[in-house]
């Protein structure tokens, strides 16, 4: 395929754009058009704008400007409407006339990105409608339903005894020091969502292989990434793609008790067709999303617990504070940390009045540490009640994948305390630079005696 052909491999569903793909020159000027508007917003001071720079800024302080800027609901010099407050927050992911993308893309046949001045959208940047990311919300609710009977909260015990299974083998590989990313999170993470898709053990590796690749897709989504790291991005949504057409293909002349089948089942009243596509959908957000977002679960639970030693204490003196510990996580270090919407019309939000197109965006980490709300909301404590309204699953993804990644952190923080009690950090969190939606973490070195 030539740089100026349309990719027409796959048949795109009804709400996905037809891409074409960009010289790396193109695609190059493109991101870092992107990128200098940030630096340039970020230059007076907005609090925003240095988010999505996501560079050496404490995010958590940038969280609290965004929440305790003077109006609750507020336009940033990024264009965007923002709030860190939970209530505003709250209204704004449930408010079904704010979705995920933008209302102009339907129609479009060629990349609109020609004039990067006037449209630094990202979301007309790369095309991660190729991984179901800007899907509709009709969409994903009919996903989340198909999906229930593996992926909701009432199919978590069926799956405890496999996600044991899973930790224990990959704490078996652990040594005396290892990265908690690298060695223990990602892999476990990846290996369970391999098994919930039935990935045959030959492709095991080059799904995981995919999944690394993909780590960064919600970050891209409003931060530009450096190009090689969005070529490789790209290639791993076909690249998954194609590897879950070929699993829904035999799901459906054999199908089982995996993700897959379940989601043909599901959608067995209406064409095959659709049913297909809505098993592609699910099987390629597992990748693209599910896998990080637990992996990042975990990852910030065992941080939170470390960094504080009473709890990590406790944890051992009552290991089913574990559930506890991975809520409290979600609240005070939830793995995805803005939520970005489109208004499709005109609105009014917060007495602002919104006009159709524009951008609100929630910072979900300021909103979980709300004082309005929560008590001492700076301070991590496994024990804090649940159910006092954190937004961490509140966005499509995440609340498609939640009971997945609770049961998965659940489990491996469970693990890690009884199989190494004595764990501590080696040195801090080293995380990626442009992940200001996911604090990506590069490497978390552990060791296992201290």
């Amino acid at each position: 395929m030539t740089d100026t052909e349309t990719d027409e491999t796959t048949p795109a569903a009804p709400e996905q754009v037809q891409q074409v793909r960009q010289t790396d020159s193109e695609l190059g000027r493109h991101l870092l058009t992107a990128r200098g508007f940030h630096w340039i917003y970020g230059t007076s001071g907005d609090p925003y704008a240095l988010t999505l720079r996501a560079e050496s800024d404490d995010p958590v302080v940038l969280g609290r400007r965004i929440r305790e800027s003077e109006t609750p609901l507020w336009q940033s010099a990024a264009g965007a409407w923002v709030t860190g407050r939970h209530s505003v927050a709250a209204e704004v992911l449930a408010d079904p006339r704010l979705s995920l993308r933008h209302a102009d893309l339907p129609g479009l046949q060629r990349h609109v990105f020609s004039d990067a001045w006037s449209n630094p959208l990202l979301c007309h940047i790369i095309p991660l409608d190729r991984a179901f990311l800007h899907a509709s919300g009709a969409d994903h609710a009919r996903w989340e339903r198909a999906a229930a009977p593996v992926l909701g909260a009432g199919a978590a015990d069926g799956h405890r005894k496999h996600a044991e299974r899973v930790h224990q083998e990959t704490a078996d590989r652990l040594g005396a020091s290892f990265d908690l990313m690298a060695d223990y999170s990602r892999p476990a993470a990846t290996e369970a969502a391999a098994a919930l898709l039935g990935v045959p053990e030959a492709q095991r590796d080059r799904f995981a292989h995919a999944c690394a690749a993909l780590g960064v897709a919600l970050d891209a989504a409003l931060c530009p990434q450096p190009l090689a790291v969005t070529r490789r991005l790209t290639e791993a949504v076909e690249d998954v793609r194609a590897l879950v057409a070929d699993l829904v293909a035999a799901r459906r002349t054999e199908p089982g008790d995996d993700l897959l089948s379940t989601v043909l089942r599901a959608g067995s009243g209406g064409s095959t067709a659709s049913a297909a596509e809505d098993a592609l959908a699910v099987g390629v957000l597992t990748a693209a999303v599910g896998v990080e977002f637990t992996a990042g679960l975990i990852n910030n639970a065992l941080e939170a617990l470390l960094a504080h030693p009473r709890q990590w204490a406790l944890l051992g003196e009552s290991p089913d504070l574990a559930a506890g510990a991975v809520e409290e996580t979600l609240r005070h270090a939830p793995p995805v940390r803005l939520e970005s919407r489109i208004a499709a019309e005109d609105l009014t939000l917060a007495g602002q009045d919104i006009p159709a197109g524009a951008q609100v965006v929630v910072h979900v980490g300021a909103a979980n540490r709300d004082p309005e709300v929560f008590l001492a909301p700076d301070h991590f404590d496994l024990t804090r009640p649940v159910d006092q309204g954190q937004l961490a699953l509140s966005g499509p993804h995440t609340s498609l994948f939640g009971a997945f990644a609770r049961l998965q952190a659940e489990t491996a923080i469970r693990t890690l305390r009884e199989r190494h009690p004595a764990l501590a950090p080696a040195d801090g969190v080293q995380r990626r630079m442009r992940s200001p939606v996911l604090g990506g973490v590069l490497r978390f070195t552990l060791t296992t005696s201290a």
